[in-house]
């Protein structure tokens, strides 16, 4: 005897103290794609709906939190160096040799008054101003001379120690312009800034940072650093 019927739905098959937990996991993989998949659906939206009167209140909104913010401070230097420096005279040689230990300390990081906002359509971009020594300093910790034929003058020593300073002020700058690290952070800093300055007003809005090349023309430092939406 043959009996008629349907076979068992999908779910009937799967034994019932396993479905609560795949239940949750199917939920929870649906809510992962969306958190993955928002930004990328609402910047498509923002271009096929754009809204030019609201992009441009928030970026005037930007300006404004601009103009008010300080300096963004990227990175920070403390380090030692030994300076040396003599001097000769003709027919007598080496008269005057100086050497002078350090400390270096430098502040790097970008004026936020001089960030560029530009908008189209949906797209805000701010683009960052080069990189720049906030402040720095130079102290020394231990001087050693030998200066009995020429003595070292106050005049000498300040224009020695300010040499230096330029010169680990330079170096210090070229570090940090050719750090994709450094350039990413930077991004990030500002982006989290942003959101807070203008917190849900990005939807179907997307705001940019860009970081423009370095002086240097080294590649890290040029195209996009972070997007935000």
């Amino acid at each position: 005897m043959r009996h008629s019927g349907s076979d068992p739905s999908p779910s009937r098959r799967i034994p019932r103290i396993l479905r609560f937990p795949l239940r949750i996991l199917s939920t929870a993989l649906i809510l992962a794609l969306t958190v993955v998949m928002l930004p990328h659906l609402t910047r498509l939206a923002g271009r096929l709906w754009p809204d030019p009167a609201r992009t441009e209140r928030v970026s005037q909104i930007l300006r404004h939190e601009l103009s008010q913010s300080t300096r963004l401070e990227t990175l920070t230097v403390d380090d030692q160096g030994v300076l040396t420096a003599s001097v000769k005279a003709a027919l007598i040689g080496e008269v005057q040799r100086v050497t002078i230990d350090y400390n270096y300390h430098a502040s790097i990081g970008v004026d936020l008054e001089n960030v560029e906002v530009s908008t189209e359509d949906s797209v805000i971009t701010l683009i960052l101003p080069p990189f720049e020594i906030l402040s720095d300093s130079l102290t020394p910790t231990r001087i050693d001379r030998q200066d009995f034929w020429y003595p070292l003058t106050e005049k000498r020593r300040s224009a020695l120690l300010e040499e230096e300073r330029v010169k680990r002020a330079q170096a210090a700058l070229e570090e940090v312009r050719s750090s994709e690290k450094v350039l990413r952070e930077t991004a990030d800093r500002l982006q989290r800034m942003v959101q807070s300055w203008i917190g849900m007003d990005t939807w179907l809005i997307t705001v940019q940072i860009r970081i423009p090349p370095a002086e240097s023309g080294s590649p890290a430092a040029s195209g996009s650093a972070a997007v935000l939406s």
